[in-house]
């Protein structure tokens, strides 16, 4: 009774700060998750070495976080989880991904599609969030069990990592299901990572083979989610939303090219923000811990969703994809590219968008960039070497004008191609695109037809012993 009073008058002052704040109140119940997380993480870390403890501990905190942010819509993941944790007992271990991987896939599209019936391009913070963060926990634990199941050496090297053979108990899969520094906004480990947190094995090569101090690292972590909060704020005034209007299209070409490489770069804040608030979580419960360096001094980047320097600056389409949503690129890379027999590529960015949704933007961004990304192999393959001597290493004179050169055609290309992704509907993204002529892709076919039939790359000379 008193827990429910407390959930009743947390909502009153939730109701109240949002009239006076102008936010929604579930942006400011998403908020006071993360940061009460933070007190919540640090007794985590405090608990004694008892893995049943720990789990109960994780599981309870979540199931409350679910329960203020979604109310009764916490039964999606409850029972989509049910079923797979059902389907990989009760299932071969080589049957039983595929069939994880159908269900919790059919469940989210399910949720998108009841998403867009109810909701249509809003942004309200539903249960479709987490949904999708736990499809990637549900299909990589039926997929790590399963390589659990084989040899080692028929294994790849991330496999071998995150692989095991013995299945949880309900206790154990519903405390991976709802550990609370990752369930609203990721990251989504695998389950080997969290059985090895519990447990304590994770810090076995730790100094003293116990949790090091996670101060600094979250200090460090909670102070790049504060700058970049002051990035949310100019994202709100100066909006891709904007793009939906007639008066957008009174400005000329310019303005336009412009707002959308500004914009777009803004609209990334947003979730840096959601992801180094709830990467600070995770450090301070531990199981942000990654290791230690060549020196033996800690790292923290197992909970690190996001390199936003390296991103932002990027050169080439293989840094963005390493740098965002590191986690996502992870599931995509290791259990659908390295997965599939056919156009690995094509069918990896398809089933982006299809984990995303099923609004148009996002398929016009995901093929357009599973184009690009074949044009920058052009690039890296034929214009790339003209600025290299002739060992292929090397860096000329005029490699500092082609990195500088790379930095701004891949900012604008990753915020061109990745507008119709915030606009979502099908006019809009395409409206965007020809009211700028269709640059970003006939740029990107130009350098394709050139980089391939025409220029050849200097030749180099073969090494002798």
């Amino acid at each position: 009774m008193e827990i429910l009073e407390l959930n009743t008058f947390l909502e009153g002052k939730l109701q109240d700060l949002s009239v006076q704040s102008g936010l929604g109140v579930d942006q400011l119940t998403f908020l006071f998750c993360q940061f009460i997380a933070y007190p919540l993480a640090i007794i985590y870390s405090y608990l004694p070495n008892q893995p049943i403890l720990k789990h109960i501990y994780g599981l309870v905190i979540g199931v409350w976080f679910a329960w203020i942010s979604m109310k009764w819509q916490i039964l999606h993941s409850f029972l989509s989880s049910l079923v797979v944790f059902l389907l990989v007992r009760l299932l071969h271990p080589k049957t039983s991904p595929k069939v994880v991987y159908l269900w919790s896939m059919g469940y989210l599209s399910a949720s998108h599609i009841y998403r867009m019936y109810t909701d249509y391009m809003g942004y309200t913070l539903d249960f479709t969030g987490p949904q999708m963060l736990l499809t990637l926990k549900l299909t990589t634990f039926a997929f790590d069990y399963s390589d659990g199941q084989l040899p080692e050496d028929k294994l790849k090297p991330y496999a071998k990592l995150m692989s095991f053979k013995k299945l949880p108990n309900l206790l154990e899969f519903f405390g991976y299901v709802y550990f609370f520094p990752g369930f609203l906004a990721g990251p989504a480990f695998n389950y080997k990572e969290y059985s090895d947190f519990t447990d304590g094995s994770l810090f076995k090569k730790a100094p003293g083979g116990k949790m090091p101090s996670a101060f600094f690292p979250f200090a460090k972590t909670f102070g790049i989610a504060l700058i970049c909060s002051i990035f949310v704020g100019l994202n709100m005034k100066y909006s891709l939303y904007y793009c939906r209007t007639d008066e957008f299209y009174t400005h000329d070409f310019i303005y336009r090219f412009f707002y959308v490489w500004l914009a777009g770069s803004l609209s990334r804040f947003p979730y840096y923000f959601a992801w180094k608030l709830s990467e600070a979580s995770s450090i301070l419960s531990g199981i942000g811990f990654s290791g230690v360096d060549a020196q033996g001094n800690p790292k923290w980047e197992r909970a690190n969703n996001a390199h936003i320097l390296p991103l932002e600056l990027a050169q080439n389409f293989k840094s963005i994809t390493d740098s965002w949503n590191i986690r996502t690129d992870k599931w995509l890379k290791h259990y659908i590219y390295e997965r599939v027999s056919f156009s690995p590529v094509a069918m990896t960015f398809l089933n982006s968008a299809l984990w995303h949704g099923f609004y148009p933007g996002y398929y016009y961004s995901f093929m357009t960039a599973s184009f690009i990304i074949q044009v920058a192999r052009v690039i890296r393959r034929s214009f790339r070497p003209w600025v290299l001597e002739a060992d292929g290493e090397t860096p000329k004179p005029t490699k500092k004008i082609y990195d500088f050169v790379s930095v701004l055609v891949t900012s604008f290309t990753l915020n061109y191609i990745m507008t119709p992704f915030v606009l979502l509907g099908l006019e809009y993204g395409w409206r965007l695109w020809s009211s700028v002529y269709f640059v970003g892709h006939l740029g990107a076919l130009a350098i394709y037809i050139t980089g391939t039939y025409i220029i050849r790359p200097p030749r180099v000379p073969k090494k002798t012993s």
